[in-house]
């Protein structure tokens, strides 16, 4: 009788995405919120914006939120070449 050895994960595959460049400082800089619209997800974003306003001397800053926690962001070029760092926060 012959064994076959199966690997529920499938095939793993890795590939290499270096993380974006960090800007030097974060004075001045504009910093993006995205919202995932879970509960206390806006409650995070807050004190991050709260935080960093403090601490970091961030500009300006936009923000998006999903209609439903499920759907992808309504990001847009516009919301990308105005942002300088973005942070995302996931509610629950």
């Amino acid at each position: 009788m012959t064994r076959i050895l199966v690997n529920p994960r499938g095939v793993f595959r890795r590939e290499e995405n270096p993380i974006a460049d960090r800007p030097k400082t974060l004075r001045g800089k504009i910093l993006g919120l995205i919202d995932n619209s879970k509960v206390n997800a806006d409650v995070f974003l807050n004190r991050i914006e709260k935080l960093m306003g403090e601490t970091s001397g961030i500009g300006r800053v936009r923000r998006i939120r999903k209609s439903v926690a499920g759907t992808p962001a309504p990001f847009t070029e516009d919301f990308f070449a105005r942002c300088d760092v973005a942070v995302n926060a996931f509610g629950d």
